[in-house]
């Protein structure tokens, strides 16, 4: 009787409290309540890119399913898994080890799709005829450990069958989901059929040692790879690590990198970030293509070439590292190009560094290239060489067309040492920039010695702050034949032996005063040069058609010094953050605040949102030219600490219209609820 009595009453009660908590869950982290995140979820923000599982190569396995294989079949000890015509099947999260050799079957992950399976290979030697020896169809996320001083093997066939391709299958090993290789072991892939790895999400590799060799893409990914602490050999008919989505990255922080293929050797869609590693490159294509920006931050590169070393569609950037290109067409091709650190020493067939954004406003062929295939050229694209540190080196010995330093608008040194040799023959420029088309070659800082021919020899614009020299030697000088420029106290102000012939050589240092008397000194012959101006010529009046340092120098920018009647006023499409001093006239330049790029990488990993999006034909944020922002770096969060994607806790914090709808809502169901009750109540 008393329950009956109060039963409205209780009712009432239920439903104010299904109001309250649908409230409370709705606006939990509004009142303090701490949102809890999966961070191996697919769509996770980590800014750390690596997740706690992503790193745990060494994993407690002692209550995991055994799977041994034998031969022709396997047998499964523990639940999740079982074995179906050859095939070992697993269809629940958990942890699985795998040891043994199976002659013509796989591993198949099909479990839910909210799942997450770690799955170790002990001393495991899989190979399937006619699909991939790992192959998973569903999970959240799949842990592929290479358990401590094991060697395992996936060998894939050369022809797949008709069920494989329909559900395109294209590697040896394959992953429809999220795939994280890590652990110390070794792993052996041989494909027969395209790629190596083939990733259709995300795709991270934090330790082991990985051998691949394929005829197609060594690993292949859609969404994103992140690389740490491995070791990777590839040898590929196509490009060594692809990824290829539209907004997809690549990102490597650290490892060693060994890559030989018929592509590129590592090829980005996208954004690319190196911030260190070891990479030691052999390719008949790009060493490093991407199809938005490239950010080196740290590493060593040993790369030998067909193509460019590095070629980006937008912006190349570099404060850090180490460059060998032993061997290449361009050293550097981009749209523009800004160096701030590192150390880079180019031998190349044509330009050492090429500012023209390839496909986005180049003007340049390819050999073998007719003019229809070329591309075409974007006017409106701001175009530039910034260099204000590290050290460059350009060699070119061969080549009768090239040049070193080659911009098709502004060239902005502020900074670093550069040191510049191509050969005399041809009309070779040691430094050429757009000044046919309104751009100029600044000077602030830094110090150069650029070689090379006199033909169409150009030196530094009017508007430069830090003097400089352009002289004509009016004779082929010997390869080897050391340069050196003196300041009035017999001071060294620099020294170069360039390693090709030259006749022509262009210099600047600090050391040099306007109104000073410096002394050039090239092999046996010195000459004493007053810098009467900022940019001062002298030597002989060399070149074709009269063409010499006299009538070049006029081609500046229609400063105090490099004008004459066809000289250009002002400074158009300079470098953003570039401005013109009030002591310096209209033609004055500051050079920007060193802020871009960053000036090192000390252990934090940018966000990769601070680069810019790839060129965008048709308009928008990808506008060719945008200069990257690097500067906003997000801190390492160490994997054990690493924060959900949300927390928000204490404050007052305004209530949504949403949620007062859903109160307002709720109330009036909980209203109608009471009147229903009172009225028909016993």
């Amino acid at each position: 009787m008393s329950a009956h009595r109060h039963f409205d009453w209780i009712c009432v009660a239920v439903l104010v409290c299904t109001v309250l908590i649908t409230t409370l869950f709705m606006n939990g982290a509004r009142f303090g309540i701490e949102t809890v995140k999966d961070g191996d979820a697919e769509g996770s923000t980590d800014s750390a890119y690596f997740t706690k599982n992503d790193r745990d190569g060494s994993w407690n396995s002692a209550t995991a399913t055994r799977i041994r294989l034998s031969g022709d079949s396997a047998s499964v000890s523990g639940g999740g898994a079982y074995v179906y015509d050859g095939d070992v099947v697993i269809a629940q999260a958990g942890r699985y080890v795998v040891s043994g050799t199976l002659h013509d079957g796989s591993i198949r992950v099909n479990a839910e799709s909210g799942s997450k399976v770690w799955l170790m290979l002990n001393g495991a030697d899989i190979s399937c005829s006619d699909d991939a020896p790992i192959r998973i169809e569903q999970a959240d996320k799949v842990f592929l450990t290479l358990a401590e001083g094991t060697e395992n093997s996936l060998t894939g066939g050369e022809a797949y069958s008709e069920s494989a391709l329909a559900d395109n299958v294209g590697g040896a090993l394959f992953s429809r989901d999220d795939l994280t290789v890590n652990g110390s072991g070794t792993l052996r892939i041989t494909a027969g059929y395209k790629h190596g790895i083939d990733a259709n999400d995300e795709l991270v590799i934090t330790g082991g040692r990985i051998v691949i060799d394929a005829p197609g893409d060594g690993i292949h990914v859609n969404e994103g790879f992140r690389c740490e602490n491995a070791a990777l050999t590839v040898r590929a008919g196509d490009e060594g690590i692809h990824v290829q989505g539209n907004e997809a990255e690549l990102c490597i922080t650290s490892g060693s990198f060994d890559i030989e293929s018929a592509g590129a050797a590592l090829k980005s869609a996208f954004n690319m970030l190196l911030t260190g590693g070891s990479f030691t490159v052999r390719t008949q294509a790009d060493g490093l293509h991407s199809g938005g920006s490239i950010g080196i931050l740290g590493g060593v590169f040993t790369i030998r070439a067909a193509d460019d070393g590095v070629h980006a569609d937008s912006a190349v950037s570099i404060s850090d590292g180490r460059l060998l290109l032993e061997e290449c067409y361009e050293g550097i091709e981009a749209l523009t190009i800004d160096l701030s650190g590192g150390e880079l020493e180019i031998y190349s067939g044509d330009d050492g560094l090429n500012a023209n954004g390839g496909s986005f406003g180049g003007m340049f062929m390819r050999p073998g290239e007719t003019a229809a295939a070329a591309p075409a050229s974007d006017a409106e694209a701001e175009t530039w060489i910034h260099i204000s540190g590290g050290s460059i080196t350009v060699v070119n010995d061969t080549a009768r067309d090239a040049d070193g330093l080659d911009s098709n608008g502004d060239i902005v040194i502020s900074g670093g040492s550069v040191r510049v040799s191509l050969s005399s023959s041809g009309s070779n420029n040691a430094i050429d920039y757009g000044s046919e088309s309104g751009g100029s070659c600044v000077i602030t800082g830094g110090e150069v010695v650029a070689c090379g021919s006199a033909m169409m020899a150009e030196g530094f614009s009017g508007s430069s702050t830090q003097c400089s020299i352009l002289y004509n030697v009016g004779y082929n000088v010997a390869a080897g034949t050391e340069v050196s420029l003196r300041d009035a106290e017999g001071n060294i102000l620099l020294r170069y032996a360039p390693p090709c012939n030259f006749s022509s050589v262009s210099l600047s240092a600090p050391g040099m005063k306007l109104g000073e008397t410096c002394t050039l000194v090239i092999g046996d012959k010195e000459e004493q040069i007053t810098l009467t101006d900022v940019t001062t010529g002298a030597g002989e009046s060399a070149g074709m058609d009269g063409m010499g340092w006299g009538s070049m120098r006029q081609r500046g920018d229609g400063g105090p010094n490099g004008g004459g009647p066809n000289g250009r006023p002002g400074f158009g499409g300079r470098p953003e953050g570039m401005t013109a001093p009030s002591d310096q006239g209209a033609n004055g330049l500051v050079p920007p605040d060193g802020s871009f790029p960053p000036a090192g990488f000390d252990g934090e990993i940018p966000d990769f949102a601070a680069l810019p999006a790839p060129p965008d034909p048709n308009g928008g944020q990808g506008r060719p030219g945008q200069r990257p922002d690097m500067t906003q770096q997000e801190p390492e969060i160490p994997a054990e600490e690493a924060v959900p994607e949300e927390t928000v806790t204490g404050g007052p914090h305004p209530v949504s219209a949403y949620t007062w709808l859903m109160v307002s809502a709720s109330s009036l169901v909980l209203a109608l609820g009471i009147l229903f009750a009172v009225k028909y109540r016993p």
